[in-house]
């Protein structure tokens, strides 16, 4: 297939270009972005290919994406992604709740071919028996200029992605399961895009159900001030605090700055910069009472009636998902199940109050199973 493609180097190229989109009805996008040590991505190129045009937008030569973001939020368009987490989450900071409607073509292919994960690579090579040249995919998408063949390179991704659409699309509207695959795409794009409160930031961190007692308190303190921090200054978590060290945190509690340099594999550049506010979390998670504490995340294993549980579960899954006509591993994975237990059995009211539940407990999973699934769980 024939690929030409232009740059967009000026806002009004690219707001014609969201007008023709617009009338077309779809989009399809992808980005290449850099994300090592940073929280939020940064995002380095957009592809989008609409109205039988191809284009690139930089970013970074002034360009406004406004109204990009603007033509995303439409709800009359749709917007063409292949497994869309991340570019999710990065149009999420820009326009919340964008994509107004999401098409993936990855989830698609799972409902179409019984829960098989498939990347992109391969689904090109599925549809046009096309091998992509992935050479380039190393490339710091910051740095300029790019090359002819780093352009050509993200380029290929839209124009192969806006070839499938309508082909995948025509199957999945064809099946049984579009149903499922319209709310499961609405369903990741409000799960990429929700912004987890910071008082809840421990139950996000590995080693949690390791805490014991008050270690709990001193992680929830520690946890806060991480994603605060991090979110502010724009800096990954693990390049703060890894989770091993944060845990090493909360069970050895160190109250000074020399005790604090001895914890294995904390940075120090770390101690030197926010060691003082560290040691101000743990202190603030030692003043916490008893009654605030999160509650505890014991072993699941260690449940008596834990194994009889999964394995009834297990089978509702199975059960329900046949009945539906969708793959057991796309309705609930293991993890899936093991989270409406720790849900059940593990969450404070409060915590449920404010945080999302389990997926199984959400969307098109809840009418599917979930509302059976709850039953069998609170009969424990």
């Amino acid at each position: 297939m024939s690929m030409q493609y232009r740059m967009i180097n000026a806002t009004s190229e690219l707001v014609a270009f969201c007008d023709r989109a617009r009338e077309s009805g779809w989009l399809a996008l992808d980005t290449e972005f850099v994300r090592t040590r940073t929280y939020l991505a940064d995002l380095g190129l957009v592809q989008l290919h609409a109205a039988e045009q191809l284009v690139l937008v930089d970013p970074l030569n002034g360009v406004d994406l406004s109204p990009l973001w603007e033509l995303l939020a439409d709800p009359k368009l749709v917007t063409v992604m292949h497994a869309g987490g991340e570019d999710l989450e990065i149009i999420g900071t820009y326009q919340p709740g964008a994509p107004a409607q999401m098409f993936d073509t990855q989830v698609a292919w799972s409902f179409l071919h019984q829960g098989t994960q498939i990347g992109y690579a391969a689904l090109v090579a599925e549809f046009f028996d096309v091998t992509l040249d992935k050479s380039q995919s190393r490339t710091d998408w910051l740095k300029r200029p790019l090359t002819e063949a780093q352009l050509d390179y993200a380029a290929a991704d839209a124009h192969y992605l806006a070839a499938i659409y309508p082909t995948l699309r025509e199957q999945i509207e064809a099946s049984e399961q579009y149903p499922f695959f319209v709310a499961e795409c609405k369903f990741q794009v409000e799960k990429r895009t929700r912004r987890l409160p910071v008082e809840f930031a421990w139950r996000d961190v590995g080693g949690f159900a390791h805490m014991k007692g008050q270690q709990r308190a001193v992680m929830a303190e520690l946890a806060r001030w991480r994603l605060e921090i991090c979110r502010r200054e724009n800096i990954a978590l693990p390049f703060m605090l890894r989770d091993p060290v944060m845990t090493a945190l909360a069970q050895q509690q160190p109250s000074q700055l020399s005790q604090l340099a001895q914890v294995p594999d904390i940075h120090p550049r770390v101690v030197r910069k926010y060691g003082s506010a560290i040691l101000a979390a743990i202190e603030r998670g030692l003043n916490i009472p008893e009654a605030d504490w999160p509650k505890a995340i014991p072993r699941l294993d260690d449940h008596p009636a834990y194994k009889r549980w999964f394995k009834e579960a297990k089978a509702l899954i199975a059960e329900r998902a046949e009945a539906a006509g969708v793959a057991a591993t796309l309705l609930g994975s293991r993890k899936q199940i093991n989270e409406v237990f720790i849900w059940c059995l593990h969450t404070d009211d409060a915590v449920k109050a404010q945080v999302p539940g389990p997926e199984l407990l959400s969307s098109w999973r809840l009418e599917v199973a979930g509302t059976e699934l709850l039953k069998l769980t609170n009969a424990l």
